[in-house]
């Protein structure tokens, strides 16, 4: 499995177990946005577990987070500029995440990444998809509303309707940091309009990242 930058992200993968590794130079691509993504997810740990936390702090994890969120919807799209190009202004555009989804599980309907490693089937251990692990597709649009009344600005009227406590975000967008780090530690995410999947774990400050194709079914 390759590790760091350079050419062994792009001309060299270590096999996995039945499953056929494949070289590409799209897992280069991959592992640079996760650079980012795990840039951003540190920095929204660092905001959210300090000593003394003010409203300043939540509002620069909720960029970090929403960075997160945005980069990753993103991410299943890399191997072609047009559909990269699309998920981007779908996503970016939009301040309710419901819109969105519609057209990104239109370009890929296995965008969001799903979590995987050592499982146990049929009384055998093995790799395969952690049902159920991280921060699961259908929780975006809520998360991604509550990083909205942060980022944004609010009539009076909706103000007057409800008005979050601070220590409630705080505990919120603490939830999500942890959910997208379980998720995010050991995945894999299925290409827009292709077979292959590309696999990548962090241990650390290390990132591996693969790709592959199996005659399997990963993902429903």
């Amino acid at each position: 499995m390759a590790n760091g930058r350079g050419d062994s992200d792009i001309h060299s993968s270590e096999a996995i177990q039945g499953l056929e590794a494949l070289e590409t130079g799209t897992v280069a691509i991959y592992r640079t946005l996760y650079d980012r993504i795990f840039w951003d997810l540190d920095h929204a740990h660092n905001q959210l577990s300090g000593p003394k936390i003010d409203f300043a702090d939540l509002i620069h994890s909720a960029a970090h987070l929403r960075l997160v969120i945005e980069q990753i919807t993103m991410a299943s799209f890399v191997a072609s500029h047009t559909l990269v190009s699309q998920a981007n202004v779908a996503v970016s555009n939009s301040r309710n995440f419901d819109s969105a989804r519609k057209i990104l599980q239109r370009l890929n309907p296995h965008y969001w990444p799903a979590s995987f490693g050592q499982v146990t089937h049929g009384g055998r251990e093995g790799l395969g998809v952690r049902s159920g692990v991280g921060l699961q597709e259908a929780e975006i649009g809520r998360y991604f509303g509550l990083l909205s009344e942060v980022l944004h600005a609010q009539t009076p009227y909706v103000l007057k309707k409800r008005r979050r406590p601070p220590e409630e975000y705080l505990s919120e967008y603490r939830t999500l940091g942890e959910k997208l780090s379980l998720l995010l530690e050991s995945h894999i995410v299925q290409m827009a309009d292709q077979p292959k999947y590309l696999y990548l774990t962090r241990n650390g400050k290390e990132i591996s990242t693969q790709a592959f194709s199996t005659d399997q079914k990963l993902l429903d």
